[in-house]
């Protein structure tokens, strides 16, 4: 039997829920088969092969894991959508489903049909399991505010995108409550986060980012610039942030995030989505044990260490831990250690110059040049 076009089929053990989601699919147009229980919906999924399977992890029967492990394993189902839809927020079980085949993984609440409505038709014209070529991703963190996170980020994809002009270079600025990229590189126009997250879907496309993503004078990468302010990083609604960063993906080659101080509901999806994931620390005792325990809970949700591309940033201070020290506290090896700059960095951040404009062919460069090239090149090797 092929595979029935626009048919949906909604495995859910809560017959609220499950009758619900079906009502509502059936009057967009959907033709909705359901099921109860795990072994039913592998039954009507091997039988009717549905072009979407929508589940809910918390099943009488089955875990939502095995379920999604016999579907991918059966070759009539081994490239259907599955989208989990889950009644709590669950870290551990979002990146054990999004990692075992699942290409969604919402959380119940009032704006989870309308996602739905907006992702479904997506999948049905021929995206489905395999996915489009997309960009890479490198997200920026750290474990402790003030280390530069937001400045190295801005550099290195700065480096990045002068040296390959062949490749389209974005940024997006996730630092909450007010971004923090802006400040960096002297941008001052209008089109942000917030601005982008109330777009229709009409304009949420790959085309409407490749065309109006703003390129910066001087850093060569296209950005989308943070919240400008507390009160509208307030309203930003946080379920567009993934539909954003998907669409972006799908318009650039190499897309840098700053997160920032963050782990959160908005920033957990992209670091757990991402090829490289670049944490950032100082030379402080403080910093470098709140890193070992932000990648001891990483490693918990099933991150793979060779995706993290641990930096020490020592551009401001001279004092503090070693390179062997901090490699020993945190088990990891430093990939880069950025050298003591004196003011050259605080001033090239105030006058929103890149350190490569205001340093030329010093040493410092040439290392951010190969973190770059490191970051793009490192994914290969992880167990992805």
């Amino acid at each position: 039997m092929e595979t029935t076009l626009n048919s949906v089929l909604v495995i859910d053990g809560d017959s609220v829920s499950r009758n619900y989601l079906s009502t509502m699919l059936s009057k967009t147009g959907y033709t909705v088969l359901s099921a109860a229980l795990g072994r039913e919906g592998l039954i009507s999924a091997w039988r009717d092969q549905p072009s979407i399977i929508i589940l809910d992890p918390a099943l009488p029967d089955l875990t939502g894991l095995e379920l999604v492990a016999r579907l991918r394993q059966d070759r009539r189902t081994s490239k259907v959508t599955l989208i989990a839809i889950s009644s709590r927020e669950n870290p551990q079980e979002m990146a054990a489903l999004l990692a075992a085949g699942c290409s969604e993984y919402l959380v119940k609440s009032d704006q989870t049909v309308q996602k739905l409505l907006e992702l479904l038709p997506r999948f049905i014209s021929g995206e489905q399991y395999v996915p489009k070529k997309q960009g890479k991703l490198v997200a920026f963190l750290s474990a402790k505010g003030g280390t530069g996170t937001s400045s190295l980020c801005a550099n290195i994809a700065m480096c990045l995108a002068s040296e390959k002009t062949d490749k389209k270079v974005a940024l997006i600025d996730l630092v909450l409550p007010i971004g923090s990229i802006a400040h960096i590189v002297g941008y001052t126009e209008h089109f942000n986060l917030v601005t982008a997250a109330r777009l229709g879907p009409d304009q949420m496309t790959a085309a409407y980012f490749m065309d109006n993503l703003p390129r910066v004078s001087g850093w060569y990468f296209h950005l989308l610039a943070g919240a400008p302010d507390p009160e509208s990083a307030r309203q930003l609604p946080g379920e567009r942030v993934g539909d954003i960063l998907r669409v972006i993906l799908e318009s650039y080659d190499f897309v840098f995030v700053d997160l920032g101080r963050s782990l959160s509901r908005i920033s957990l999806p992209i670091i757990l989505k991402a090829d490289v994931i670049v944490m950032i620390l100082s030379t402080d005792l403080a910093t470098a044990d709140l890193t070992l325990t932000v990648l001891e809970y990483l490693k918990g949700l099933g991150v793979d260490p060779l995706r993290i591309f641990p930096f020490q940033n020592r551009a401001v201070v001279l004092e503090g831990l070693t390179r062997p020290e901090l490699e020993k506290r945190i088990g990891l090896p430093i990939r880069v250690n950025m050298p003591y700059m004196g003011d050259n960095f605080t001033v090239a951040n105030n006058r929103h110059e890149p350190l490569a404009t205001r340093l030329q062919n010093d040493t410092t460069i040439l290392l951010l040049k190969q973190a770059a090239n490191e970051m793009i090149e490192m994914d290969k090797h992880s167990n992805r």
